[in-house]
């Protein structure tokens, strides 16, 4: 006789690949609800099942070791035909779908089945969480409602799951897009620089140049996080900081002091770009004639603000009189709105000991 479970057989095992969770390791969240259904229903086993196509797995079990089940030892799958919300054997002995089962006449010998039925996007049953008993019984209704609130938790796990792993998925695929993208503005922009015949024009593409490095690494920075929306600034800046410690002379040493700070990205990403101009300005204007000094980049933070600071020993107000501590045109702009769209303010002062630029900025955006 054929089985009304297997009318579903193909829809439900492409639900359970879909969730990506078969066979995966224990998880204490769905242990837990397991042994809080057995504790509610005053059971000694509990399970949450999967009944794929040739097999039935338990997702979680309390009560017993058994994870694999032959579809001649399941019982939920006689739960996943039709629209059945919960199944019920009261005595799996008197019952033709069960007297012959392998746990029921084996040496457990399981008397008693209850089960609250797993439907993923409301439609495709796919499993069970149950409560298995070595003697006849029956559940109140209370403890079968309870079944069916829990057994709707379970599904909403998995399929968060689901939801999670096609976001990490569709996540990478745009990572991977922005990444060759970022690859070929910058191969473009250093075939642009090599055929540059003034000077000028030269520095501005290597500008170009160190403001998409910089961006390409906040991008792999990015990449790293799980939560995709925060950037360790103690790990994330020196990546930043050794790129442009081979952009500066060789007798100029590029030093930096961090304390560990996590910040949104949008904010990591204003900073980059602030410490990218400032140090190319110091870099440019900061050590004429071969003058060996120091660029050094400190982060602290005190209470709900941060401050960074770039400062230098160059030569200082000794240099040809421009605004302390800015780089003029398209730099100056990028500092003051990459400062200005995280709510922060800038400070620059510029004597004969050299230069200085503190940026003040909340540690938290609202």
């Amino acid at each position: 006789m054929r089985d009304e479970y297997d009318s579903r057989t193909g829809e439900r095992a492409e639900a359970i690949r879909s969730l990506g969770i078969m066979d995966s390791g224990n998880e204490v969240d769905f242990d837990e609800i397991a042994e809080y259904a057995a504790e509610i229903c005053g059971a000694p086993i509990a399970l949450v099942t999967l009944v794929d196509a040739d097999r039935q797995w338990a997702k979680a079990a309390h009560g017993t070791d058994q994870r694999d089940f032959t579809m001649r030892e399941s019982i939920c799958r006689h739960g996943l035909g039709g629209d059945i919300e919960f199944l019920e054997i009261e005595d799996t002995t008197r019952d033709p779908r069960t007297m012959d089962n392998p746990l029921v006449t084996g040496q457990r010998a399981i008397r008693y089945y209850g089960g609250a039925v797993m439907q993923v996007d409301g439609r495709t049953p796919v499993g069970a969480l149950c409560v298995l008993d070595t003697k006849p019984r029956k559940l109140d209704d209370g403890q079968k409602r309870l079944l069916k609130i829990l057994a709707r938790q379970v599904t909403r796990r998995m399929e968060l799951r689901r939801a999670l792993a096609a976001q990490e998925t569709l996540a990478a695929e745009v990572d991977h897009r922005v990444k060759n993208s970022l690859q070929m503005v910058t191969a473009l922009v250093r075939i642009q620089r090599s055929q540059a015949s003034h000077d000028e024009t030269r520095d501005a593409l290597s500008g170009t140049i160190d403001r998409l490095s910089a961006i390409s690494m906040l991008h792999a920075e990015l990449h790293k996080v799980s939560a995709r929306n925060e950037i360790a600034l103690d790990h994330f800046l020196p990546d930043i900081i050794r790129h442009l410690a081979t952009t500066l002379p060789e007798q100029v040493r590029l030093e930096h002091r961090l304390v560990p700070l996590t910040v949104a990205s949008q904010v990591a990403a204003s900073l980059a770009l602030v410490v990218n101009e400032m140090v190319a300005n110091a870099a440019k204007h900061a050590f004429p004639d071969d003058r060996a000094g120091r660029v050094l980049i400190e982060l602290s933070a005190q209470g709900d603000r941060a401050f960074l600071t770039v400062s230098d020993d160059g030569i200082g107000s000794a240099a040809t009189p421009v605004e302390p501590g800015a780089a003029k045109g398209l730099g100056r702009q990028i500092i003051d709105a990459s400062i200005s769209r995280i709510g922060g303010t800038v400070t620059r002062d510029l004597d004969e000991t050299g230069a200085r630029v503190c940026v003040e900025f909340p540690t938290r955006l609202f």
